[in-house]
């Protein structure tokens, strides 16, 4: 195997110039004259050479590493190789890129009811526990899981009803936004039963907007209340960069709205279950709060029910009848009527657990992978919609109807990976990198 073009001669483009990064119509394209060996420690001399050029050049290792696969691991493992390395890799403008390569945050893990507790989805190495995560400076507001609202775009949202405060909190970091509740709202129920629910998203669109160190981007959260027995629900939303909450909007509801399940985004609507099956929407564009029923002839708990985002972007919903799931969707038929439509496809769930199961339940869904969290005697599984994957996440002897509420993030803090833990591949296998990344990618 042998490089068909110097390295020496490369062009360094106007990324060199300005110290960033190159973009990618600027990056040469270096072809090799051989498939790469079986064998990453097989090279020859000139071979080791022409990757030691190409690994000299700043701008041409960035476009290697920030196509490293966007796991946990990934760059502290990397980061461990060298200083250099690691200078590149801790460059805030280098993460910035990598995010943006991948735009997709892996998903962590669940939330289990509390903020003090995670159920990580990965394998080791990119196993992330809850000792990696820094608690809310206050202990109250994740003391009970009523009062912990899930997360989105890698900011939790925490309300505290005693003290009629909302909390956003980044995870990774600790740092949290304090806001009171909107006057609005907190006279209109002061004294009166009241169900309180909340949710946060991130509101910087530039670029598409790539997740990632949200907590220094503008976000809006919204904050949701059924008063109890009296069949009205209210809804308020807050803006960070003005720092006030709009208008209060509202209307009529059959049911108090579900403490098992978080909102759900679709689209440019926020959409919480209403206990029964009713869908409780809220369009952040359009300004307006409607309720949308559910299939006429449904009569099952909370548990089995859950909102989906489909495939397209629209509106979907889950309904487990025994130990099977039918998938139905909204839309509009012919003469231009929405609707609920009954899908073919139905995802039955026997013979695909360890053992025989009488019951499960639907306990947490994460709108961007499409992957949904059943409970049941053995513990807790995740399942993948679209490839019918599933997984043993939580072992227990128990159903648990906690919920768990999806955390997705780019993970790239090193502190969980010392030197011994440096995958050892990492530091020879450069050729395949080059071949992989140069060759094929770019």
């Amino acid at each position: 195997m042998a490089l068909l073009m110097d390295p020496a001669e490369v062009p360094q483009g106007r990324g060199a110039e300005r110290g960033g990064l190159m973009d990618p119509a600027e990056v040469p394209q270096l072809q090799w004259a051989d498939p790469v060996s079986s064998s990453p420690r097989v090279y020859g001399r000139k071979q080791w050479r022409a990757v030691c050029k190409v690994l000299g050049n700043d701008n041409l290792l960035a476009e290697i590493l920030v196509r490293l696969p966007p796991n946990p691991s990934s760059l502290p493992r990397a980061s461990v190789v060298c200083k250099r390395w690691l200078g590149i890799l801790s460059d805030p403008e280098f993460l910035k890129r990598f995010r943006k390569h991948h735009r997709k945050p892996p998903l962590l893990g669940f939330f289990e009811g509390y903020a003090n507790r995670f159920a990580p989805v990965m394998d080791s190495p990119d196993r992330i526990t809850a000792s990696c995560f820094s608690m809310p400076k206050s202990s109250t507001p994740y003391s009970d899981h009523r009062e912990y609202m899930g997360c989105r775009h890698g900011l939790a949202v925490l309300v505290n009803k005693q003290d009629r405060k909302t909390f956003v909190w980044d995870p990774l970091t600790g740092r949290q936004h304090s806001v009171d509740f909107p006057p609005g709202l907190d006279d209109a129920f002061t004294g009166n039963f009241c169900m309180w629910r909340a949710a946060v998203l991130c509101a910087d669109a530039e670029d598409g907007h790539v997740h990632g160190d949200c907590f220094l981007s503008p976000f809006k959260l919204v904050l949701l209340c059924c008063g109890g027995y009296n069949t009205q629900a209210f809804c308020s939303v807050y803006d960070s960069v003005s720092g006030v909450w709009g208008g209060v909007f509202s209307t009529a509801v059959s049911r108090i709205i579900s403490l098992l399940r978080p909102s759900i985004l679709v689209g440019n609507a926020l959409c919480w279950l209403i206990s029964g099956g009713d869908i409780l929407v809220f369009d952040l564009e359009c300004q307006s709060l409607d309720v949308i029923e559910k299939p006429a002839f449904y009569y099952v708990t909370d548990g089995c029910f859950q909102i989906l985002r489909m495939e397209g972007g629209g509106l979907g919903l889950a309904v487990l009848l025994d130990l099977t799931i039918q998938l139905w969707e909204r839309k509009s038929n012919s003469d231009g009527v929405v609707g609920w439509v009954l899908l073919k496809k139905t995802i039955p769930l026997e013979g695909m657990f360890p053992r025989r199961m009488n019951s499960v339940r639907i306990v947490g869904y994460d709108e961007d992978t499409n992957v949904i969290v059943l409970t049941s005697m053995t513990g807790n599984f995740t399942l993948q919609l679209d490839s019918m994957q599933l997984k043993h996440i939580v072992k227990r002897n128990n159903i648990c109807y906690d919920p768990f509420y999806p955390y997705t993030n780019f993970y790239t803090a090193g502190r969980a990976v010392g030197r011994e833990g440096v995958n050892l591949e990492l530091i020879v296998i450069g050729p395949d990198l080059l071949t992989y990344y140069l060759g094929r990618t770019i």
